[in-house]
């Protein structure tokens, strides 16, 4: 559920800092390496340099980091998907 929200918040971001003079991939690259520790909001300005470079074809862990920074990702509680189309010795 997460992953779709940080979508809508690169389009969001993307659109509102189209304006902004352009980085190279790699600059954009070194601050998400950079961005450390686990802040209580997600940085909107970096992730917004994400969503504006679509030629740099970001990986959603980048953008995630881009984001959150070295907060881990939270845990799917729900059963794995191929659960329900294993086989069972009983079947």
């Amino acid at each position: 559920m997460k992953l779709p929200l940080l979508s809508l918040l690169l389009l969001c971001a993307g659109a509102a800092h189209a304006a902004e003079p352009a980085e190279s991939c790699d600059q954009i690259r070194a601050q998400i390496a950079a961005h450390a520790g686990m802040p209580e909001r997600p940085n909107t300005a970096l992730l917004a340099k994400v969503g504006a470079n679509r030629k740099c074809r970001f990986t959603s862990a980048e953008a995630y980091r881009a984001a959150w920074g070295d907060k881990p990702l939270p845990k799917d509680d729900r059963p794995a998907r191929r659960a329900k189309h294993r086989e069972h010795d009983d079947d």
